[in-house]
């Protein structure tokens, strides 16, 4: 029966030939952990749905559905999206997929709101679907086999669309019929029936299937990619290429709400400037420095913080295994990189505004004089503020280290929990 049940799951969807290399198209599925046999049937009639939806919408481009199902991968409930879209991007890389969906029985964590059915990554390329709260039994107990099939099918394959419309860049609308529709619940995506931005969809989806740069002759040399050298290179020519898709990526990143989403960092620096703004000697310190040297000192402090946090939090690790050039992966590295910077950036460019503040609301012109023995002015609060706000982004970074590993990574690399 189990082999049944998978050969049903593994059946080849509906696919366009394979006329032109350039416009071929594949999005993986990856089946993580055990499910039952309702699910089995209907995650296979919504895989053959989703095949004939998108090739008829885009007709132009050869497209291919591969299933992979990883029954070892069996987490709690609730499970964190981030590790299975990380499981799921391994067989991404290994099949050659432009994009990967992984479905999982078990419900996913969310940390913004009360439940999650879904959560996409444009910087991995992947999605991750959960079909727990897509079963209309969870709304009425007596419902039949036949319409739980029929109802976690359609769900499932209106999710799917809308998740890989936030992977080539579609905004959300505001009709409940268009599949890019900001969902509230499952039954949201009964009413979905058409997508609107289809010209915009297939105009990324052009880019998407262009040969990737690990593809071209000069990357397939063997141990090419063991060379430290030749990955700098490879870095370069993929920020080079694909900076849009990169800052795309740090934009539903959004790493101007850091402070707001990383309590540790925004405690231990606050922490830091109220110690700091009590001490006579800090502000005979901070005033007296050289506005140059303060801002080198600044740009060197938010370097090596970020630096700091990326390695602290295995942002920047590599698998031994891998040997070969990854676009996929590189751009989600530097979009890390990137939304790392601009958090401390964001961090540090509050600490400073906060600092400024306070020293002209609270401490006048006479008091400091007495601290820091001379006469102060508008130059010298400034130099101040950027002084304290450079330690305070230290003392940030230390308190951000703290933050689990796993939300570090939901924040920095899942655009939103749908």
């Amino acid at each position: 029966m189990a082999d049944e049940l998978r050969a049903t799951l593994e059946v080849e969807a509906p696919v366009t030939a394979p006329t032109d290399r350039e416009l071929t198209v594949e999005v993986g599925w990856v089946l993580a952990g055990a499910f039952d046999e309702v699910d089995r049937r209907a995650l296979a009639l919504a895989r053959t749905r989703l095949a004939e939806l998108i090739t008829t919408w885009f007709p132009g481009f050869a497209w291919r559905f591969p299933v992979v199902w990883r029954r070892e991968l069996r987490p709690g409930s609730p499970v964190e999206p981030i590790e299975l879209l990380e499981a799921a991007t391994d067989e991404r890389d290994h099949g050659r997929w432009d994009f990967v969906l992984v479905v999982t029985a078990a419900a996913l964590k969310s940390h913004y709101k009360p439940f999650a059915l879904g959560a996409p990554s444009s910087a991995l390329d992947a999605a991750v679907i959960s079909t727990q709260r897509l079963d209309p039994i969870v709304e009425d107990e007596q419902a039949e086999e036949d319409e739980r099939i029929e109802t976690i099918a359609r769900r499932v394959t209106a999710l799917a669309v809308h998740l890989l419309g936030h992977l080539n860049d579609l905004p959300h609308q505001d009709d409940p019929a268009d599949f890019m529709y900001d969902l509230k619940t499952a039954a949201d995506l009964d009413r979905m029936r058409y997508l609107q931005d289809r010209e915009r969809m297939e105009e990324a989806l052009r880019e998407v299937a262009a040969e990737r740069l690990e593809e071209t002759a000069t990357y397939r040399r063997p141990g090419l990619a063991r060379r430290r050298g030749a990955r700098l290179g490879f870095g370069l020519r993929v920020l080079w290429r694909e900076w849009r898709n990169i800052w795309e990526a740090v934009r539903d990143v959004e790493p101007w709400l850091f402070p707001l989403r990383f309590s540790r960092l925004t405690t231990a620096a606050f922490s830091a400037l109220v110690f700091l703004l009590m001490t006579a000697e800090v502000w005979e310190l901070g005033m007296s420095q050289p506005p140059l040297r303060v801002a080198a000192l600044a740009l060197l402090t938010l370097a090596a913080t970020s630096l700091y946090l990326l390695q602290r939090q295995h942002l920047l690790r590599r698998h031994r295994w891998e040997t070969r050039f990854s676009e996929q992966r590189t751009v989600a590295g530097i979009a890390a990189t990137v939304s790392v910077v601009l958090g401390m950036a964001t961090t540090f460019l509050l600490i400073f505004l906060a600092v400024l503040l306070i020293g002209k609301l609270l401490f006048s012109f006479r008091l400091i004089s007495g601290w820091a023995a001379l006469e102060p002015t508008w130059r010298h609060y400034l130099t101040f503020a950027g002084f304290v706000a450079t330690l305070g982004l230290v003392a940030g970074a230390l308190g951000a280290s703290f933050e689990q590993e796993v939300y570090f990574r939901h924040v920095l690399l899942i655009d939103e929990e749908t």
